[in-house]
């Protein structure tokens, strides 16, 4: 499905962005990332920001709390490899612990 499809019903109030450049600060130092999808409420912060990752990267984080400290609810999914440090104010959504915990609840 594609963003249009998902969000047609809400166009009126919202709008959705993927690969969206922002602008980083880690360390006092000026750089861009990119956020995955950000979904926005026009005329608002954006509300909802979600970095979407297999292995875990300081680079992410450090858009999330970016995202975080500008008043939006960052989410990072995760897929793949290696543990992820909590970062306070930041939703973490790890695929693969979901996935491994319905794998041994077994079937309903």
């Amino acid at each position: 499905m594609t963003d249009d499809e998902v969000f047609a019903p809400l166009a009126r109030y919202l709008r959705t962005f993927r690969e969206l450049r922002v602008l980083v600060v880690p360390d006092g130092r000026g750089r861009y990332g990119r956020l995955d999808v950000v979904i926005w409420m026009p005329g608002t912060i954006p509300d909802i920001l979600v970095e979407i990752d297999f292995a875990p990267n300081l680079a992410s984080a450090q858009k999330l709390a970016f995202a975080r400290d500008a008043g939006a609810l960052p989410l990072w999914v995760r897929f793949g490899c290696g543990s992820i440090e909590k970062i306070g104010g930041v939703c973490v959504l790890d695929l693969c612990e979901a996935v491994r915990a319905v794998r041994d609840a077994g079937p309903s």
